[in-house]
């Protein structure tokens, strides 16, 4: 489905809440917009499930006042989205020329979904074949990042690593630092390891990553806006600054079930229970910071329906450096 640059921006204003934009933003995202501001996004899949962009692709679904609008209508025809293989019409070396174009172009962002493998030379993950020649992703990520104007790492497997990292054979045993059998590293790892240094780079961790969290990222770039960043790379308008601040956006300071709220408020004892604390059932919403609470997850009829407590689960602590990392009922 195609939709104006008109249609973009009502999505735009109908989101301004979610999305953080004040009027004066809105108005400086239209003239952006008018323009033909909006950068060109290069997105590469690593080691992972490919969930964030599953996740990215809900964002956009009967949203009035827009109507029937998809994710990749939007990323197509108002990011100028030059490579994505999951939402690109063509394949092969046609895409990967497409590719290349604007990397010559220069001035794009590179987004990355999923951990490095660096293990055998990154052929655990080859992504593409340019001219004959098969590519890692570990060598696409050098490479393009190299000429980035920003790397925007999405999910918690290309912010740190995340599952892929963590996951042993039986017989292997786990080393002090986990990066898997497959040498898997965060994006900012590789690149520091393949001594690429990038103007800008920004963690949007989540199993899967929240689709707003992608939107507000991308539109902040979109208007050039400076994005503050905690020590874990990632923005404090999302996740907060837990090494400066215990309480703003941790989930459990935050969450309706907290007993420290007071009455009615219980301890869970057994799972299923509603409007209960699940602390001692092993939550991990007072290590974790993100604005879920708030925000909630899957989109309704009238917006954000559900998140992970209300639906009687732990949180678990999915947007932190340390995921998967234990047990998560424990």
């Amino acid at each position: 489905m195609k939709i104006t640059r008109r249609d973009f921006l009502k999505y735009c204003t109908a989101s301004a809440a979610a999305l953080g934009l004040s009027a004066s933003s809105l108005r400086r995202l239209e003239a952006a917009l008018a323009s033909e501001g909006a950068p060109t996004i290069i997105w590469l899949h690593g080691s992972g499930c490919q969930g964030d962009s599953v996740s990215f692709l809900n964002l956009f679904a009967n949203l009035d006042p827009v109507g029937d609008v998809t994710a990749g209508a939007v990323v197509l025809d108002y990011v100028n989205l030059a490579y994505h293989t999951v939402l690109m019409a063509s394949a092969g070396q046609t895409a990967v020329t497409m590719a290349m174009q604007a990397r010559r172009m220069g001035s794009y962002v590179l987004v990355c979904e999923g951990g490095v493998p660096t293990a055998f030379d990154g052929r655990a993950c080859s992504i593409l074949t340019s001219n004959g020649e098969e590519k890692t992703y570990q060598q696409m990520v050098l490479e393009l990042g190299s000429d980035a104007a920003a790397v925007l790492c999405v999910g918690t497997c290309a912010s740190y690593g995340g599952i892929p990292r963590s996951v042993y054979p039986a017989s292997m045993p786990a080393p002090a630092e986990p990066v898997g059998p497959t040498g898997v590293l965060s994006v900012k790892e590789a690149l520091a390891a393949g001594g690429v240094s990038v103007p800008l780079l920004v963690n949007i961790p989540g199993c899967p990553s929240h689709p707003a969290w992608v939107a507000w990222a991308v539109v902040q770039l979109i208007l050039g806006n400076t994005i503050e960043l905690d020590s874990y790379d990632r923005p404090t308008a999302i996740y907060g600054n837990k090494d400066i601040d215990s309480v703003t956006l941790n989930i459990h300071e935050h969450c309706p079930r907290n007993v420290n709220l007071g009455p009615p408020n219980e301890r869970a004892t057994t799972f299923g229970q509603d409007h209960k604390c699940l602390e001692d059932l092993g939550c991990r919403g007072p290590m974790t910071y993100s604005d879920c609470p708030a925000r909630k997850w899957n989109n309704g009829e009238t917006g954000p329906a559900n998140w992970c407590i209300d639906a009687n689960a732990p949180c678990i602590g999915c947007v932190e450096p340390d995921f998967p990392g234990g047990g998560f009922y424990s």
